[in-house]
């Protein structure tokens, strides 16, 4: 009997977990469409030529993301999440596209975007690429939301390492939080918006290199777009 309990005890503490990963993954899918919608309205403020085609491809691979998943408590399969990690992959590839035509639109003197209206599309690229990131650390650390909440092996990876290691984590720290926290979307938007504006992680530590890379990439990004909004303000 009291194994019984404890089996049960075990398998309510991962109801909660998984329930919280469903939670977060309303956010997270919501910030998808944020960004979707972002980058359209960058891409049309811009005059980009092929702006109807972003949010067509990024719809249909973000549908086919959220279709694929079997809702069921188990480890994700390969296909699943390969779509899930092929969606964060895209976004910051199209940020990257925007951002060249933000710095052809800039340079170019024949320019049809009206200098404010560019000016305002950069700071819609510089918010958009925090959403990205907030995405991309949402959906890579330890393997994903799925793995978190349950526990279980990455797919791709036999043993479950943190990326990221968030205070709550540590055991120098437990009275900060209940004994199974995991992190929610909320905490890696905090971590993507510490990152864009004081140019490094805070709230959160990383420890993969893959961790390292994306927070370097994303401090790197955002600089350099704060970089060239204060230009083209300047020379307004």
């Amino acid at each position: 009997m009291p194994l019984q309990q404890s089996s049960e005890n075990n398998h309510n503490i991962k109801g909660l977990q998984v329930g919280s990963y469903f939670r977060a993954r309303i956010a997270a899918l919501i910030m998808a469409l944020v960004v979707i919608a972002g980058q359209t309205w960058i891409a049309y403020a811009m005059n980009f030529d092929f702006v109807w085609a972003l949010p067509i491809i990024s719809g249909v691979l973000l549908t086919s993301s959220v279709l694929v998943y079997t809702g069921s408590n188990t480890k994700p399969r390969k296909a699943e999440r390969v779509l899930s990690i092929s969606v964060v992959v895209l976004f910051p590839l199209i940020n990257l596209i925007c951002m060249g035509w933000f710095i052809y639109d800039m340079l170019n003197p024949a320019t049809v975007t009206l200098p404010h209206q560019l000016l305002l599309a950069g700071f819609a690229l510089w918010i958009v690429n925090i959403g990205v990131f907030s995405l991309a650390y949402w959906e890579l650390d330890a393997g994903g939301p799925e793995v978190r909440a349950l526990g279980l092996p990455t797919v791709f990876r036999n043993k479950i390492f943190p990326d990221f290691v968030f205070p709550q984590q540590e055991s120098d720290n437990s009275q900060l939080a209940p004994k199974n926290w995991i992190p929610g979307f909320a905490d890696y938007l905090y971590l993507s918006i510490t990152t864009a504006t004081s140019f490094s992680p805070a709230g959160a530590t990383p420890y993969s290199h893959l961790a390292k890379m994306m927070a370097g990439a994303e401090a790197l990004l955002s600089l350099f777009i704060l970089g060239l909004i204060i230009s083209r303000a300047i020379s307004l």
